[in-house]
């Protein structure tokens, strides 16, 4: 912004989406087998897959509804979603107003917390799998690393909240948005094996918790800071949000399709 207006910043934000197009146009096929840089092996494994799309338009909303798992995969999620916000909305503010840094400071730390979450979400596909094969538990693994993902990114808020220095304080914040988006994985792989062929609509729910919960962290987040002037009172809100997500995992079977179970 020292360099142009917030309306050509989002020129250049919306230019980046029309190179991107270009490229995934080139790239994208509808169906896989299309590709080619699909090898024979992978030809073999795509076979019959086409037929897990057929009779989509007719989603048993009933059976979905009544589905203890889908509800509780919109529940973590709204729980994951809720404390991410503070990421993309009230944190420039914070580093501000709690750490007492500079605009410019400020700009520069906030990319920590978005960063390591990456990381989290990069480290978990990498690790889930691993830890699948030497349990001999797909279900297991994920349960494991859901709750895990809540229960640590829970610890490392509240320890953010006693520390003073504000480097070493978002250090720790990044921390816990590393722990945060180890969650992100298991729920979408969890929304594709459950969904089966539904994957899509039980993915679009859970992304609408998630949403919900974005409209709601960042109007809840004002409210709170409008009325007590605490930005720990926020956090520890954060806090009991992650452990309700982490109450969750242990009880939602991550991998048996709704159709079958």
């Amino acid at each position: 912004l020292h360099h142009m207006s917030w309306r050509w910043a989002f020129v250049c934000f919306g230019s980046l989406g029309v190179v991107w197009t270009f490229f995934f146009h080139r790239w994208f096929r509808d169906r896989p087998e299309d590709h080619p840089s699909v090898n024979a092996a992978e030809l073999e494994l795509l076979k019959g897959v086409s037929s897990n799309a057929a009779g989509h338009a007719n989603v048993p909303w009933a059976k979905l509804i009544r589905h203890r798992s889908l509800w509780l995969i919109w529940v973590q999620y709204f729980c994951l979603s809720f404390p991410w916000y503070f990421y993309i909305t009230w944190l420039p503010t914070y580093l501000q107003e709690y750490r007492h840094q500079t605009p410019e400071a400020a700009s520069r730390l906030a990319i920590l917390p978005l960063l390591f979450g990456g990381f989290g979400a990069l480290t978990c596909g990498f690790v889930v799998p691993r830890i699948a094969k030497s349990w001999g538990s797909m279900k297991r693994a994920r349960r494991t690393i859901g709750t895990f993902g809540f229960l640590a990114a829970a610890l490392l808020l509240f320890l953010s909240t006693r520390i003073e220095n504000a480097v070493l304080g978002t250090l720790v914040l990044a921390c816990a948005s590393f722990a945060n988006d180890l969650d992100m994985p298991p729920s979408w792989n969890t929304c594709m094996d459950m969904g089966g062929k539904y994957a899509g609509t039980v993915a679009g729910s859970m992304n609408m918790m998630g949403n919900l919960a974005g409209f709601a962290a960042p109007w809840i987040g004002g409210m709170m800071m409008d009325r007590w002037h605490d930005w720990n009172l926020f956090f520890y809100l954060m806090i009991a949000v992650y452990l309700c997500g982490a109450m969750c995992w242990p009880f939602i079977d991550p991998v048996t399709p709704i159709e079958e179970s």
